[in-house]
């Protein structure tokens, strides 16, 4: 596994260096959390693999660690590559649906346009972000964390006894309370 702290410094001037250009460009319609869902599971897929070389591990930890900031901020920016075109199609399928179809004027498309796009990119980034949780088996840690945290939403796991033949011979055919309470 790639260092965390490696990877999160990483993801951290990635975000940096994606708020500081992409926000100057303001003829993009796309929202920019779908950019950064797909962000978070590159970094995720990056955390769960490792990807220094052989030769590497036996050197000092610091050139190791500088080595594995370097490929994952390499890695971050090829996924961003990858993720722009496919938001690009995301916008014109948009704008073909919506305009061609005359659902709504264009003044009103593009007075909403980042909405439209974003109904569409948002839960494919989110898609993405459960198919790099599900690969990496990430999922269970969180179902782990979650179970040892919820404690008072936790279904009580003791049963009500079980009451004999003889019981409910005497018996009203209800429990009595002292039996619940010596079984709780």
């Amino acid at each position: 596994m790639t260092n965390l702290i490696c990877v999160s410094l990483a993801g951290l001037l990635h975000v940096i260096q994606f708020l500081a250009f992409y926000s100057r460009s303001a003829n993009t319609p796309a929202p920019k959390l779908p950019s950064l869902f797909v962000g978070l599971a590159a970094m995720d897929i990056i955390w769960d693999n490792c990807f220094v070389p052989r030769k590497l591990q036996k050197r000092s930890a610091v050139i190791r660690w500088i080595y594995e900031l370097i490929v994952s901020h390499l890695l971050l920016g090829l996924v961003q590559v990858f993720w722009k075109p496919v938001d690009n199609i995301c916008v014109i399928l948009m704008r073909l649906i919506i305009l061609g179809t005359g659902i709504v004027s264009e003044t009103n498309y593009e007075n909403y346009e980042s909405y439209w796009v974003g109904f569409l990119t948002v839960p494919l980034s989110l898609l993405i972000l459960a198919i790099a949780g599900q690969a990496t088996d990430h999922f269970s840690v969180l179902r782990a964390y979650k179970m040892q945290n919820v404690g008072a939403l936790k279904y009580p796991t003791k049963r009500l006894p079980h009451r004999s033949d003889s019981e409910r011979a005497q018996g009203s055919g209800t429990p009595t309370a002292s039996a619940i309470k010596g079984n709780l």
